[in-house]
């Protein structure tokens, strides 16, 4: 079934019945939507999903619960972290993130560099994604490596992640990147990231 005729109101009682059906498409949109109704009276329903076989399924209920950042889910969501599929586990970080447990971010981000060392290259530019959206300084030198790294995916995201960061030793990774990189969407990406540091970096001066 497709979601895009899914035949049911978006409340939150069709939502919790949704998140049972037998089409893992169906159950991943519904709890992305129970997720942004902020419903705490769905979490129990989330937690359960966390052990669904579908990654995705997973990887959106654990979304789903940061966005409603119910505190009676974290011992779930640790468990999540440490999920064989790279998307979930991320997923379950940022939420846990999200939700102010400092410890998982720690944690997390060591997780997500090894990812981007050694992950293959839809792993290590999901883990460069994750890792800007952490926004930890900690992680600069693992990115500004990943500037070098064989996939331009991968090195795009690097350049985008160095930007969300703001910390200034990126800029002269970033030009380099925007200059000399043989990938076009390479370039704009760094030369985007370079800008958003420079403007970031004269209104912290003002």
């Amino acid at each position: 079934m497709s979601v895009d005729v899914l035949p049911m109101p978006d409340d939150g009682q069709s939502l919790l019945e949704a998140v049972r059906h037998e089409d893992p498409e169906v159950v991943a949109w519904a709890a992305t939507r129970l997720g942004m109704r902020g419903d705490d009276r769905a979490v129990d329903a989330l937690c359960a999903l966390l052990g669904h076989e579908e990654g995705a399924v997973r990887s959106a209920a654990a979304t789903a619960i940061g966005l409603i950042g119910s505190e009676r889910a974290m011992v779930r969501l640790r468990e999540a972290v440490l999920d064989a599929d790279a998307d979930v586990a991320q997923a379950a970080a940022l939420a846990l993130a999200r939700m102010g447990d400092a410890a998982a971010t720690t944690d997390a981000c060591a997780r997500l560099k090894a990812h981007l060392r050694g992950g293959d290259p839809e792993e290590r530019a999901l883990a460069a994604r994750a890792l800007g959206v952490l926004g930890m300084c900690d992680s600069y030198d693992a990115l500004a490596l990943a500037l070098c790294d064989p996939d331009p995916g991968v090195r795009g995201d690097a350049a985008t992640a160095l930007g969300q960061l703001g910390d200034p030793r990126a800029t002269t990774a970033l030009a380099a990147a925007g200059f000399t990189d043989a990938n076009d969407l390479v370039r704009e990406s760094a030369m985007r990231a370079l800008g958003r540091l420079v403007t970031e970096g004269a209104a912290a001066d003002v």
